[in-house]
């Protein structure tokens, strides 16, 4: 029996090269997808790369570009605070004065704005095109503008400009102790004086608050915004009284000099501090302009050779030491005595002088002849109890420590010298403050200026306390106020500012002429004087310290008695009778003092 054989499919026939596998599909479109496909998946993977890295590797770098588009945070200055004098009476405040800004992307027509902004606010146009024109969303105008203005530019309601209130710094004494009171920038920063060396405490502290841009830039802000803290309060020891009878007095001498400069300090002698200190030239810090120079006062930013009143302090070292008496006599030779190869010259002629009469007579001869019985040693030591050499620490700017060498370098010559007030610098208020040390028992105070510094809140902040020192024994202080009456005393033997009263009262002190150091040919000017004079008032229970110094006076006099004298007996009148201190005070001065106050209750008291 023979099979069948089995029939088998028919095999496929193979497709032609270059055709299509799927059906309906050419090759070529098949290949282009599958070129599309990994294209598609090559860009999806870049694009998960980048992804990757933008929210993985620089997440934190453009969530902070994208928080500070977004979010801002507005600050709003506080408000500095404010300098009153010892008896709460403002020297500085500070109140809220407009200021216009620009957002430059809101401008719609840039010179247009420019022009017409350039008229209303008196400024240059081309440097408000360059700002306006600006990429930023914040740019200054025109700051502390007047109100009639600011109305004018609310009126114009130009696109993208705005006005907002900012602290401006005034001072309603004008130049009345512009000088120690300094001034502060524009941004409430302080720049010299007062307002400077206090500028942490008067600051205060901005209130910040979170926001965000809107697609337009415009902020909208949360709620609940705190205020400002205000800076503290801080307290002058100035009585600004005091200061106007200080100020007063030195533009007068000064103009009627032609003077280059002057200074008067005024101390309490129990405390040391600062009643007033006047400088000359004065300044108004409510002038404030670009460029301008910083004001410093004088009284402790400027070292001198002082001259005569150095005497003071040589006779009161020497009776300290008990190396004289105020009766002992000295030859002082004529007024002429060759000391070595120099000479040492007297103004007065002279031959027979009493210790206290050195004084008196100023004699440079005798305070040399005292010097060398004490000793370079003891000299230098006393004075450095006295506080010369050293700066005080006051709270002011620029302090000055002078110069007082060691005394194991000082020379034959320079030992009698520095007694007589050469070969030494000294300021104005070390003087001041060294004069009060004799007139409180010989107790050497710190002075100061500040008197306290209360928060805004109320509390008063701790200060540290003045530094005091036993300078010498309160029996030669004693001993040294009758020595300083006499220079007012006349007679014989006249004292250097005999022709001086202090009206209605008994004060004692000491004057001062010395040449000035050329610093061109480097030798003492034949010409140029400091005039001064340093005084305890009244004399028999001293309640101030007084000193007046006139640098260059020209004109005629510049003797200390002729000059600066005469402006110490009205600071000191004038002061005391408005303390309240007993005197002997004829109508006609009680009425001068009855103007004088007049005038500081009005307003009309100008000081130049």
């Amino acid at each position: 029996m023979t099979g069948a054989a089995p029939v088998l499919p028919a095999e496929a026939p193979r497709p032609a090269r270059g055709a299509s596998t799927t059906p309906g599909v050419s090759r070529a479109a098949h290949a282009r997808a599958i070129a599309a496909i990994a294209l598609l998946t090559v860009a999806l993977f870049g694009i998960a790369l980048r992804a990757w890295g933008l929210q993985v590797g620089s997440g934190d770098h453009f969530r902070e570009k994208a928080a500070r588009q977004h979010a801002i945070t507005v600050e709003i200055p506080a408000p500095r605070g404010a300098i009153v004098d010892r008896l709460g009476r403002p020297l500085a405040v500070t109140a809220d004065a407009d200021s216009v800004w620009a957002d430059p992307r809101e401008v719609r027509d840039v010179a247009a704005t420019a022009e017409q902004l350039a008229r209303l606010l008196g400024v240059d146009v081309r440097s408000l095109e360059e700002k306006l024109a600006s990429e930023r969303r914040f740019v200054w105008l025109a700051r502390r503008i007047n109100p009639t203005v600011i109305a004018s530019v609310r009126a114009a309601n130009l696109a993208g400009i705005e006005i907002s209130p900012e602290p401006h710094r005034y001072y309603p004494a004008g130049g009345l102790a512009g000088t120690l009171l300094g001034r502060s920038n524009i941004d409430g920063h302080g720049i010299d004086g007062i307002e400077l060396m206090m500028d942490q405490k008067l600051r205060g502290e901005r209130s910040r608050i979170a926001g965000l841009r809107d697609a337009r830039g415009r902020a909208v802000l949360a709620d609940g915004l705190a205020p400002a803290r205000p800076g503290a309060q801080v307290q002058l020891t100035i009585d600004l009284t005091v200061q106007a009878i200080a100020e007063r007095a030195l533009a007068e001498v000064a103009e009627r000099t032609a003077a280059r400069s002057g200074v008067v300090v005024v101390l309490d002698v129990a405390t040391s501090e600062v009643l007033g200190m006047a400088s000359w030239p004065s300044a108004d810090p409510n002038d404030v302009r670009p460029g301008q120079p910083a004001v410093r006062s004088r009284a402790v930013a400027d070292a001198y050779e002082i001259g005569s009143i150095m005497k003071l302090f040589t006779v009161a070292a020497a009776l300290d030491a008990r190396a004289t008496t105020p009766d002992e006599l000295f030859d002082v030779e004529g007024g002429s005595w060759k000391l070595g190869s120099k000479t040492i010259r007297d103004v007065h002629h002279d031959w027979q002088l009493t210790t206290a009469e050195v004084i008196k007579r100023s004699s440079n001869i005798g305070a040399a002849k005292i010097a060398r019985r004490l000793g370079r040693e003891r000299l230098a030591q006393t004075l450095r109890l006295l506080g010369f050499g050293k700066k005080t620490g006051i709270e002011l700017p620029g302090e000055q420590g002078g110069l007082l060498r060691d005394a194991q370098r000082w020379r034959e010559i320079e030992l009698a010298t520095i007694s007589y007030g050469y070969g030494l610098t000294v300021t104005p208020l070390q003087v001041t403050a060294a004069l009060a040390a004799i007139g409180h028992r010989g107790l050497w105070r710190a002075p100061r200026i500040v008197a306290q510094v209360q928060s805004a809140s109320g509390e008063v902040l701790a200060l540290p306390e003045p530094a005091e020192v036993q300078a010498m024994r309160p029996a030669t202080a004693a001993a040294m106020l009758p020595i300083l009456a006499s220079v007012f005393e006349g007679g014989a033997k006249k004292g250097t500012a005999s022709e001086v009263v202090v009206d209605g009262f008994r004060c004692g002190g000491k004057s001062g002429t010395a040449h000035k150091l050329d610093p061109v040919t480097k030798t003492y000017s034949p010409s140029k004087y400091l005039s001064s004079f340093a005084g305890l008032a009244p004399i028999d229970s001293p309640r101030l310290a007084i000193l007046v110094l006139v640098d260059e006076p020209s004109g005629g006099d510049y003797f200390g008695g002729k000059v600066a004298a005469p402006v110490f007996a009205k600071v000191a009148s004038e002061t005391l009778r408005y303390l309240g201190v007993p005197g002997n005070a004829p109508a006609s001065a009680a009425a001068a003092q009855g103007r004088l106050h007049a005038e500081m209750k009005s307003g009309s008291l100008r000081v130049r």
